[in-house]
């Protein structure tokens, strides 16, 4: 079979010209606007903040509006597709069902995207955007000119989002509703399943675990389920339910008994090497990466399953995991500040953005830092996720903060969420106290001016300053890294 897929030959949505995407500045959102546009139909959006998706959208061609208004909805819009983020009450919502208009969620239209590709998709708790560009990367150096949808963008290309021209189609789904179920890949990487988003599954990880293997007895006779074992949710679900998948299916991850398995991890500096075991061939390869973590070790060694999956040449995808640089706001090191009393280089301060909002993620950067950086004092700025999910993990990140050296917590980043009482940051900034390890420090401001001001004040050097969270607190990162907190008056 070709690997070639004429896009003019795809057939367009009957009778669908113009759509219209609330939330359309999300990375998946973004990301599915991107493909609309490329393929012909009109695209128009509308969200309430200006970043850099909503500016490259807007560089090719697509209308977007910076506030949710009844008059962004008018009746020549064909379709709707709207964020999870995005509430029932959203004025555009009401209008667009007064006006007959249809609506559908992002994953049903990634679904209608994706239906004439050979699709790979990464699924799990954490690692779905580092691994599916890593696999997009691999795919692109062998030639084979995917299309991608990331949920985030990375550092190399700056692309979050790319038509391609061959059958591939590679993204990132997660599991946030259970509207994920409307796909069918043919490839599914399953990286993880933690207590995450159990608010659409009656807060019983039982129910998302049964319906993450709903999803994987989509995947066809043909296809493969690429999936990691060191994680014991996955593990117990193929070890219990692989009569009932009945699928092609690789393991993988240091847990001794996977298919593919990672050994003898190393890391330099900022990079990393480790070898992987293939059972089935008793062929061992090194891998060396040009970012750090275990983590990151099972994300590349996730994509090189998928790639060897497809027949892909093993030194292009070793070339290709070796040359990848990483996604923006994962352990994203900015670059360097100084403090207030300068006493030498080495006693600079290494500025760190990371998206990681879960307690593992962000051990998982805790550990990284303190592997790279041994004899730097670490210091962490996180904003909470959700009342929700502070709620729900609060044992957890009290654990896991409390790991940092010094701790500032900003107020929680509600994402459309009301307010849960004992679910703030105050609250979890006196319960990490209460167990007295550290001291954290919880920071009731709004203006981020304020609030980088106050932190810089802190500052001592020979530390590392991560921003942690999914929320806006990259806008902090920014003022830190710029110094443009120095130059405003209160």
């Amino acid at each position: 079979m070709s690997n070639i897929i004429n896009i003019k030959k795809i057939p367009k949505m009957k009778n669908i010209n113009h759509i219209h995407l609330i939330g359309i500045g999300g990375s998946g959102m973004g990301g599915i606007a991107k493909i609309l546009i490329k393929q012909g139909y009109k695209v128009s959006g509308s969200d309430l903040i200006y970043n850099f998706i909503t500016k490259n959208l807007i560089s090719l061609g697509i209308n977007i509006y910076f506030k949710h208004e009844i008059k962004n909805i008018t009746n020549n819009i064909d379709l709707i597709v709207k964020s999870n983020a995005i509430k029932n009450n959203n004025p555009e919502l009401i209008i667009a069902k007064k006006l007959n208009i249809t609506i559908i969620s992002r994953l049903q239209m990634l679904a209608e995207l994706m239906k004439f590709y050979y699709k790979i998709t990464v699924t799990g708790t954490h690692g779905k955007t580092t691994t599916t560009a890593m696999i997009y990367e691999i795919y692109k150096l062998s030639g084979l000119d995917p299309t991608f949808i990331n949920g985030g963008i990375l550092k190399s290309s700056k692309e979050y989002a790319y038509l391609g021209s061959s059958k591939y189609f590679i993204t990132e789904v997660d599991e946030s509703d259970k509207s994920f179920l409307c796909l069918e890949p043919t490839i599914n990487i399953l990286t993880n399943i933690e207590n995450e988003h159990l608010n659409f599954y009656k807060n019983n990880i039982k129910i998302l675990k049964k319906t993450f293997l709903k999803f994987l007895k989509k995947i066809p006779f043909y296809g493969c389920i690429i999936i990691c074992i060191d994680n014991i949710n996955n593990y117990n679900l193929i070890k219990h339910n692989k009569l009932y998948i009945k699928k092609n299916i690789i393991t993988y991850g240091f847990h001794k008994n996977a298919d593919i398995q990672v050994y003898n991890y190393k890391q330099n500096g900022y990079k990393s090497q480790f070898y992987i075991l293939e059972k089935k061939t008793y062929l061992s390869f090194k891998i060396n990466l040009s970012i750090p973590g275990y983590h990151n070790a099972l994300n590349a060694t996730a994509a090189y399953a998928a790639a060897k999956f497809n027949g892909l040449n093993n030194k292009i995808i070793l070339k290709s995991l070796k040359n990848f640089h990483g996604i923006i706001r994962r352990f994203d090191i900015l670059g360097t500040i100084y403090p207030q009393k300068k006493i030498g280089y080495q006693y600079n301060i290494i500025i760190i953005n990371d998206y990681g909002h879960h307690p593992t993620e962000i051990d998982m950067t805790i550990n990284t830092a303190r592997k790279v950086w041994p004899n730097r004092n670490l210091i962490m700025v996180f904003q909470p996720h959700r009342y929700s999910r502070t709620k729900n993990l609060l044992d957890y990140f009290i654990k896991i903060l409390s790991k940092v050296d010094k701790l500032f917590l900003l107020k929680v980043y509600p994402a459309g969420e009301n307010f849960i009482k004992n679910s703030d940051s105050k609250y979890l900034s006196k319960k990490i106290n209460e167990l007295g390890i550290i001291i954290s420090k919880f920071i009731d401001l709004t203006d981020y001016y304020n609030v980088a001001r106050y932190i810089f004040s802190k500052l001592e050097g020979n530390e590392i300053l991560i921003f942690q969270g999914a929320g806006d607190i990259n806008h902090l990162s920014s003022l830190f890294i710029n110094k443009k907190f120095q130059n405003k008056k209160c």
